[in-house]
């Protein structure tokens, strides 16, 4: 990955689909959305699973909190029009 990477400082968000992650140096560098971000080498494996979903890493004062946004849908997946469904 090109660039200079982000360090995050306490309480700031990194928000995107997970593009890239990769091991260099003792660290995990990840591509979420359009940010090149530098994070513990622990993140890196839980990152890698998210690939291609929305995700939010929020760094506190002690650590990196994770969460998934979105998580990938099947494209068979349909929206239920609930006035049909009840009718």
């Amino acid at each position: 990955m090109d660039g200079q990477p982000y360090h995050m400082r306490p309480w700031d968000e990194v928000l995107g689909p997970v593009h890239k992650v990769e091991e260099i140096d003792g660290q995990c560098l990840a591509l979420i959305g359009k940010i090149l971000v530098i994070l513990p080498q622990e993140l890196a494996a839980r990152l890698g699973e998210a690939k291609g979903q929305r995700v939010g890493i929020l760094r506190t004062d002690n650590d990196f909190r994770i969460r998934i946004i979105s998580e990938s849908v099947p494209s068979e997946t349909r929206a239920i029009d609930p006035i049909k469904t009840f009718a």
